[in-house]
């Protein structure tokens, strides 16, 4: 056993004197981090869309509702008068939550609108004919016209959504009133709201994790299993040269090397995760959760990265093709597991290939802690990189004591 531990001390000392490795290993991750952190952050921390401006030419006139048949044309008088494009402004437009999203301002002139759209100054220009209230009124086809810059179409998708919204309810609740009478179509609206279901949303105790907490656990990862990589190519380069059998004083047997070299592995990838959660904590503020089942789920993934370093180094037969491996693999197991770009972006099909790599179980099990779920959520992540690990590190040793 003193041995094994000797061996494994010898590649983590290594690591702490080699100047080249600590930069890659250690400050490009948290350049990255910070990078990476800062630019998605508005779009995975809840920023939201920027306020965006939108113009409306109201020309609509004052109309009212067509008298029902036989009523005295005296009763027209009593009538209230209506400007659904004024309600479209004042009621929709202007409401709290539009306001959050759309600058509303109002115009007159048209075609002097329509051209801050071509000027890239306006999103969509809104334009509500003169007879549009009278025509809603009056059951007639009615329409209110967008004029869109085509260059940002998800943000003119919202306003015609919102405009789609508020002619379709206007429309429908007028033909009501047409057919029905307008005191029964209100009853029955009543009714039915009254018959829905009551729904209560509860709420699940996550809280939202940020775009430097995700990049910060996503790169981590990224870069131990690289780390992974490179002690496979170390390991083949010291068998070839014999370098750990000459720090021996006495005789050791294979299994004893190769146990030292898969905990010195392990080692090295641990300090890695040490490191790089304190340093982030350090340096963006990164709330990484519990202390105790993060460090759990750094165990568990350095097992399960030690061991696929392990692997590598018993499959691949000399150190460049373990070196030419490195960034390939590494990088493919980072795109697959959201260590890339997030995750919940990726269509089902690609979420489902992404259960099968070792990095996508750290980071969710990272994410569920910095969420704070709760230690429940941390036992599957653990369970499956601990077998990930135990297995292939089995494999690797099996296949570096038969060379």
């Amino acid at each position: 056993m003193r041995k094994v531990l000797i061996i494994a001390w010898s590649a983590l000392s290594r690591l702490f004197r080699d100047k080249k490795a600590l930069i890659v290993l250690l400050l490009m991750p948290m350049v990255l981090i910070g990078i990476l952190g800062s630019a998605l952050g508005s779009m995975m921390d809840g920023g939201g869309i920027n306020p965006f401006a939108v113009v409306i030419v109201n020309a609509d006139q004052d109309a009212k509702p067509a008298l029902p048949p036989g009523a005295p044309a005296s009763m027209l008088e009593q009538l209230p008068a209506t400007n659904l494009g004024k309600l479209l402004a004042d009621e929709v437009l202007l409401s709290d939550d539009v306001k959050e999203i759309i600058n509303l301002t109002t115009a007159t002139d048209l075609e002097a609108a329509k051209a801050t759209v071509a000027e890239g100054k306006t999103v969509s220009v809104i334009y509500v004919p003169a007879t549009f209230s009278a025509d809603v009124l009056s059951g007639k086809a009615a329409n209110i016209d967008v004029y869109s810059d085509p260059g940002q179409e998800t943000l003119a998708n919202i306003v015609e959504q919102i405009v789609r919204a508020f002619t379709e309810q206007v429309t429908t609740s007028n033909l009501a009133a047409r057919l029905i009478g307008h005191e029964a179509s209100q009853q029955i609206v009543e009714e039915i709201n009254a018959g829905l279901p009551t729904i209560t949303v509860a709420s699940s105790g996550a809280k939202p994790v940020k775009a430097i907490q995700y990049y910060a656990a996503a790169m981590a990862i990224m870069f131990m299993v690289m780390t992974a990589f490179n002690r496979a190519k170390d390991i083949l380069q010291e068998q070839h040269d014999g370098t750990l059998s000459r720090i021996l004083i006495s005789p050791t047997s294979k299994a004893t090397l190769i146990a030292g070299q898969v905990l010195g592995n392990m080692g090295v990838l641990l300090a890695q995760f040490v490191i790089l959660m304190i340093g982030t904590r350090l340096l963006y503020k990164v709330d990484w959760g519990a202390w105790g089942p993060a460090l759990l789920l750094g165990i568990a993934f350095s097992l399960a990265a030690a061991g696929i370093g392990t692997a590598a180094a018993g499959i691949f037969k000399d150190p460049r093709a373990a070196d030419g491996a490195t960034g390939t693999i590494g990088m493919i197991f980072a795109a697959l597991s959201g260590s890339m770009f997030p995750i919940f972006l990726f269509p089902d099909g690609l979420k489902l290939v992404a259960k099968f790599v070792p990095n996508y179980w750290a980071l969710q099990g990272f994410l569920d802690q910095m969420s704070g779920l709760g230690i429940s959520y941390l036992w599957t992540p653990v369970a499956v990189l601990s077998a990930i690990g135990v297995v292939t590190a089995g494999v690797g040793a099996w296949r570096l004591a038969s060379k």
